[in-house]
């Protein structure tokens, strides 16, 4: 019964971690990563990939972001959000 209780404490912690402290982090990493495009953190020059690995971790967090609010929105006109496919997709509930 321990096991049961430990495995889904887990479970729990890891979609916090995940939904709750995620984006942030990834937000975090973008800043960070424009810096390092810029050449503005120490003892580092220039990099390009920096703003190429900005660009991806923004997209990730707006992406996020907007199945978030489609998610809420989809839920007040009686819709459903979906994840059949490859893309998300409105179903009527």
């Amino acid at each position: 019964m321990w096991l049961t209780a430990l495995d889904d404490a887990w479970r729990i912690l890891a979609a916090g971690l995940a939904l709750g402290a995620g984006l942030p982090i990834l937000f975090a990493l973008g800043v960070k990563s424009i810096a390092w495009a810029n050449g503005d953190l120490p003892d580092t020059a220039r990099n390009p990939f920096g703003r190429v690995l900005a660009v991806v971790l923004f997209a990730v967090v707006l992406l996020a972001i907007a199945i978030g609010i489609g998610y809420i929105v989809a839920h007040g006109f009686g819709y459903t959000l979906t994840f059949d496919g490859l893309l998300p997709s409105f179903v009527k509930r």
